[in-house]
């Protein structure tokens, strides 16, 4: 009687093999074999550097940015950048038209930490990186007016313009072809304004009372402070008391005047005719009997031609008869 015994297959998890088992295995193998194995280890080993190493270069444009001066001191607000530009070939115009692209990466603060304090330099790293493009038209050609493929230029950057300050920034160049070379660091140096990071204290020290601020007013008409100033109501003269009446001092002239009791020339007028004070026109003294004397010759007048009348008439009638 036969037993059999069944073995179960488990997955192993793979190994990982070190460089010199391989080698050693290549050594005991036959020579065929392990040259083989070797050339096949360096084409892989030759693949990856390739990989690795072109990377970068695949991510650049044609041509080459080099800046000369990496880090840069301030003067007067200002940054005064050099830089070397190669391109592919030649460009077609003299003067070409290319931009600089920066982004601040980094900003060097000032921060005053207490009250009083000098100002401390930080590095803070920001978080989104700001760009700014600067455009320039930049010279490949020589006083004859043959035009190059490098050229170097300088140019200057203001703090003015409200974007740079003393910082780490990126620089890129691109043209009328697109990227040129990679990007390159810069560091401009510099105070940038101090900002205050301390604790804010809105406790008020020189003073605890609240309201009106009270001080002492001596014009010399009040009570004052001094001892030698206050009222003194303790002494014989103070004691004594006051009815309240007021001395009249000198004569109080008249309540109605004496002149208005002497007449008027109008009053005087109208002295025989009591009344109103009213004179009719006409009959002011002595014009009273003028006016009598015309009234009754006047009535002689017409008492006389109405008389004659009669007469006149009488006769005119005895005759026709």
């Amino acid at each position: 009687m036969h037993s059999s015994t069944r073995h179960s297959a488990i997955a192993r998890p793979a190994r990982f093999v070190p460089v010199a088992r391989v080698v050693r295995v290549v050594r005991l193998a036959r020579p065929a074999v392990a040259s083989a194995l070797a050339l096949g280890l360096l084409a892989v080993f030759a693949s990856l550097a390739i990989l690795a190493f072109e990377r970068p270069l695949l991510a650049a444009g044609p041509g080459a940015l080099t800046i000369k001066t990496k880090e840069i001191d301030e003067k007067n607000g200002e940054w005064h950048v050099k830089v070397r530009i190669d391109l592919a070939r030649p460009p077609s115009m003299m003067h070409t038209p290319m931009r600089f692209t920066f982004s601040k990466e980094a900003v060097d603060e000032r921060a005053i930490m207490s009250k009083g304090a000098e100002p401390v330099h930080h590095r803070v790293v920001l978080e989104t990186a700001q760009k700014q493009i600067v455009g320039l038209d930049i010279d490949f050609a020589d006083a004859s007016g043959k035009v190059f493929k490098s050229t170097f230029f300088e140019f200057d950057l203001k703090r003015a313009d409200g974007y740079f300050e003393a910082g780490e920034y990126v620089v890129g160049l691109s043209g009328a072809d697109g990227e040129v070379g990679s990007n390159q660091r810069i560091v401009l140096k510099g105070d940038n304004p101090p900002v205050y990071r301390g604790a804010m204290d809105f406790s008020d020290n020189k003073s605890t009372k609240k309201g009106m601020k009270l001080q002492t007013v001596n014009s010399g008409l009040d009570g004052g402070s001094n001892d030698n100033e206050v009222a003194k109501n303790d002494t014989a003269e103070a004691k004594l008391p006051t009815t309240g009446d007021v001395t009249p001092v000198g004569a109080a002239p008249a309540m109605v005047p004496e002149t208005s009791f002497n007449r008027t020339a109008e009053e005087e007028a109208v002295h025989e005719h009591p009344g109103c004070g009213c004179v009719v026109a006409g009959l002011e003294r002595g014009s009273v009997g003028r006016a009598a004397a015309a009234a009754t010759l006047g009535l002689a007048f017409a008492f006389a031609r109405r008389r004659r009348r009669g007469r006149h008439s009488g006769r005119s009638e005895s005759s026709g008869r």
